[in-house]
């Protein structure tokens, strides 16, 4: 008897045209079924081909077509969507009525099986109407501890912004739309030296479930070419563009950290220097946060010590309206800084069991 296999098949059985093998029937245990795949897609042949996938429709067509199929985490499959070849690998893979911390070999696609659908920016798949993956996961870790991160004195001013700035990003794309909800596309930290501020900004770009954040030192961003320091800011944003030109609501969060901002972000007039490069600098940024083609995939953070110094344009709903102050810790807050700098010493025996932090 012949088996049939096309190229993808035969490379995952690492068999070739011709040969021998041998197949016995496969019985699917109890609670085969699968709850949950998350797959990539990509075109077969690979090119300039620009193509807009509808998830919810994509997801209907999978579930008819591959209904009582076994798959693999891993696996490649080919099939063919309005005219289009594709292939779409599973990245993972999730059985009904089974805990997420456990990932299972194979499973069955059932009626019921949900499908998460992801794509590379430069595939050329715009992925739309994604209403069955919720978008809720925005941190990396659902619980973290502040003073594990080096952060001692500030769970107040966590709280607070966690509620203002990410709050609407809990809900998935598609509810968003529907409720008319804006997010907030950036913050600022300001207070005196050396009160954490830096710190903070830092660790929320590492808990934040996007891309790496861009770290800029405010005067790094100046250039002596004419036109280059704009060109500098339009860069920090480049890579926001491209991939909300590609996947639109779905791109995943761009964060963009400014350190001490207030020396490129002036008001506007008050310099003198005869180039207007700190009103460019400014009026550049405006565009990009809050302007004709605003981006929505942006997270703003700008770091100062002189609040008042910064352009009040900045400071307007739309632009860096949550404005959170970083003040000097109180004595509970101080009592959590020793015990993180004094940790280490902790661990290894080298501080008195006997040494009392709080007195």
């Amino acid at each position: 008897k012949y088996i049939a296999l096309n190229a993808i098949h035969r490379r995952l059985a690492k068999v070739s045209n011709g040969d021998t093998v041998s197949v016995s029937r496969f019985v699917p245990p109890e609670n085969f079924n699968l709850a949950l795949l998350r797959v990539e897609l990509e075109f077969v042949k690979k090119g300039t081909k620009n193509e807009q996938v509808d998830a919810v429709h994509l997801a209907n067509q999978l579930r008819k077509r591959f209904v009582n199929q076994v798959m693999t985490a891993g696996q490649k499959v080919t099939f063919e969507y309005h005219g289009n070849n594709y292939i779409f690998t599973i990245n993972q893979a999730q059985l009904e009525g089974q805990e997420t911390s456990i990932v299972p070999e194979r499973g069955m696609i059932s009626n019921d099986t949900y499908f998460i659908f992801e794509a590379q920016n430069s595939s050329g798949i715009k992925i739309v109407n994604q209403r069955e993956a919720a978008s809720s996961s925005i941190f990396r870790q659902k619980e973290f501890n502040l003073q594990s991160l080096g952060i001692g004195g500030l769970s107040a001013e966590f709280a607070d912004i966690f509620r203002r700035a990410f709050a609407s990003r809990v809900f998935p794309p598609h509810v968003t739309n529907k409720l008319g909800i804006k997010h907030v596309k950036g913050m600022l930290l300001y207070g005196p030296p050396g009160t954490g501020k830096t710190l903070m900004a830092r660790q929320i770009g590492k808990m934040l479930n996007g891309k790496e954040p861009k770290i800029v030192n405010g005067p790094e961003v100046l250039s002596k070419f004419v036109g280059e320091t704009e060109k500098n800011v339009r860069d920090l944003f480049a890579d926001a563009e491209n991939e909300q030109r590609t996947r639109g609501d779905e791109s995943d969060l761009h964060v963009i950290i400014f350190d001490e901002i207030d020396a490129i972000c002036k008001s506007r007039g008050s310099t003198r220097d005869g180039t207007g490069v700190h009103d460019s600098i400014v009026n550049q940024l405006l565009t990009k946060i809050d302007g004709v083609e605003s981006l929505n995939n942006v997270l703003l953070i700008g770091m100062t010590n002189r609040k008042d110094l910064l352009d009040e344009a900045l400071l307007r709903p739309g632009r860096l309206e949550v404005q959170v102050e970083i003040s000097l810790p109180d004595e509970n807050g101080r009592l959590q800084i020793l015990q993180i700098h004094t940790n280490k010493m902790k661990e290894n025996s080298f501080l008195a069991p006997d040494v009392n932090l709080q007195e």
